[in-house]
C-alpha cells in the first residue's frame, strides 16, 4: 500500500480523477499536465487507464473505458476525496473481483 502512496504519478492521477468526476467540463486539469481544450472524455479515458494500470489491474480492465473497474474508480472519485482510501478500495476490489 505504501508503495502506491509514494507513486507521485498515481497520486496525481487520482487527484485529477477526483476533480474530473466532481467538476466535469469546468475542471481545471492544467496543473495535472493536461492542455486546455483537451476533450474531457479523452482525459477521462487516459486518466482511468493510467490509474488502473499503476494499480496492476489486468490490461483488459484498464483499457476498457466501460469496464467495471473504471466505473468503480469513477464512483470512488466522485464520493471519496482521500487518495489513500481510494487506492485501498481499488486494490481490495482488484484482489476480490479481478484477480479471482
Amino acid at each position: 500500500m505504501k508503495e502506491y502512496l509514494n507513486d507521485r504519478l498515481l497520486v496525481q492521477g487520482i487527484e485529477a480523477h477526483i476533480r474530473l468526476m466532481n467538476e466535469g467540463e469546468a475542471a481545471n486539469l492544467e496543473p495535472f499536465g493536461f492542455e486546455a481544450g483537451t476533450p474531457i472524455d479523452r482525459i477521462h479515458q487516459y486518466n482511468a487507464l493510467m490509474v488502473l494500470s499503476k494499480l496492476d489491474f489486468p490490461r483488459e480492465e484498464s483499457l476498457n473505458p466501460k469496464s467495471q473497474a473504471t466505473k468503480y474508480l469513477d464512483e470512488l472519485a466522485k464520493y471519496e476525496s482521500n487518495v489513500g482510501t481510494i487506492i485501498e478500495k481499488l486494490v481490495a476490489y482488484r484482489d476480490e473481483n479481478v484477480n479471482s
